[in-house]
């Protein structure tokens, strides 16, 4: 498992992703500014957000241009 840091360009969340965290941004974003990125998306290898979607909406916010990701071919 290798961790990657990649344009946040790169990534793109989930279409059909089932949870609704949008209440859990903005706590991320001030834990990001915090104590940096503690865990890393996981994506595949299309780019396509597996495990991270609100760590990705709030490095957004934060408007960071790259972040850590894991790639895997799970999807």
């Amino acid at each position: 498992m290798k961790i990657q840091v990649v344009d946040i360009s790169a990534i793109t969340p989930y279409f059909n992703n089932p949870r609704d965290n949008s209440n859990a941004v903005e706590p991320v974003k001030e834990s990001i500014q915090r104590f940096g990125f503690i865990k890393p998306l996981v994506v595949d290898t299309k780019g396509i957000i597996v495990v991270g979607h609100t760590r990705y909406f709030a490095a957004l916010r934060l408007g960071l241009s790259k972040i850590p990701v894991i790639y895997t071919d799970i999807s």
